[in-house]
């Protein structure tokens, strides 16, 4: 099960939903932040979990809107889902590796070029925390459920490391700079 499989079959397991639901829950929860979900690939993921029998869907239709499929989570569905979250949690998976491999191949730009890149960087982590704590904020921190609390903090917690470390790392370039 892909991430974005177990994102939207997450959403679902809450409670029967229809995809724009699911695009608009994916937004007030800040999840673009961490997940690779654009809204044009959610009803694609729907329609892969109904046809692994994870989901099933019923049409519903209401008078002056168009008709919408609702998705609710299969026995089967509940099964794959519990067992992908289990194995997440127990076993996580590597992150994306980009910025580490830029780390490792750091000699190959002057140190000028480097603290330039990373106070780039910095400023991009900078305004991620700051759209996540006013996510955050704006959407109720204390009144979201205590898993999107949890969220939060994690993602939160992410940032502020991030940042310190990046300020450290920048602190030393800068000296070898003055040094040199």
């Amino acid at each position: 099960m892909t991430n974005t499989e177990l994102a939207v079959l997450g959403l679902v397991a809450e409670s029967p939903r229809y995809g724009y639901q699911i695009d608009q829950l994916i937004e007030q929860r800040g999840m673009r932040e961490w997940t690779e979900i654009a809204f044009s690939s959610i009803y694609y993921v729907l329609n892969k979990l109904e046809a692994e029998g994870w989901l099933s869907s019923e049409t519903h239709l209401e008078p002056d809107r168009p008709a919408r499929k609702i998705y609710q989570l299969t026995p089967l569905g509940v099964i794959a889902y519990r067992e992908a979250v289990r194995t997440r949690l127990a076993a996580p998976r590597q992150f994306s590796a980009d910025f580490m491999l830029a780390l490792a191949n750091l000699p190959a730009l002057p140190a000028s070029e480097q603290l330039t890149a990373l106070e780039m960087q910095r400023s991009a982590v900078r305004e991620r925390l700051e759209k996540v704590s006013k996510k955050r904020d704006a959407d109720g921190a204390d009144q979201l459920p205590a898993h999107v609390q949890a969220l939060f903090e994690y993602s939160l917690t992410q940032l502020q490391n991030e940042l310190a470390w990046l300020e450290q790392f920048i602190h030393k370039i800068r000296n070898t700079l003055h040094a040199a």
